[in-house]
């Protein structure tokens, strides 16, 4: 068990750095696309540079920082646990959502939810945050940089 939050950091970062190693790894198997402007591979390869050099930061950084500053971690109580697992099951329902009823809706669903769960914000300020981050979704990544996405049965776009 993690005692504080010095070790947390720096297993975090390790944890971090490996998987990115992995994604990076995995997408170099990723074969030729259907023709868009960007190679399937590229944001998995870029997420996995990413994760590495993050992970390997944090971890480095912490590592070298002054041992006597560890603050103890503060473990999450009952209900903590309780958030942490809704949020990683609502999170498992969005990505098989996001194959059922396609990328954009399911994010439409998913948002103003995680919102409202999560935030204790209305429903107005859920709902037109949902709507940004389509219209986010929609205009960068599939008008700008034609990527396919999931559709669904809603194939609108």
């Amino acid at each position: 068990m993690v005692a504080n939050r010095r070790s947390a950091d720096i297993a975090s970062g390790v944890f971090l750095a490996l998987l990115g190693v992995v994604v990076f790894a995995a997408s170099t198997t990723i074969d030729e696309g259907a023709g868009g402007q960007l190679h399937p591979r590229t944001f998995p390869m870029i997420l996995g540079a990413m994760l590495v050099l993050g992970g390997g930061a944090l971890a480095v950084r912490t590592a070298l920082s002054r041992p006597g500053s560890a603050k103890a971690v503060p473990w999450p109580d009952r209900n903590g646990a309780r958030l942490l697992f809704i949020a990683l099951a609502g999170l498992c329902g969005y990505v098989l959502l996001s194959q059922l009823l396609g990328f954009l809706v399911s994010s439409f669903l998913f948002v103003p939810w995680f919102i409202r769960t999560f935030g204790r914000y209305g429903h107005f300020l859920a709902w037109s945050c949902a709507v940004g981050v389509v219209l986010f979704l929609y205009v960068v990544f599939i008008r700008l940089l034609q990527l396919s996405l999931p559709t669904g049965p809603f194939p609108f776009f």
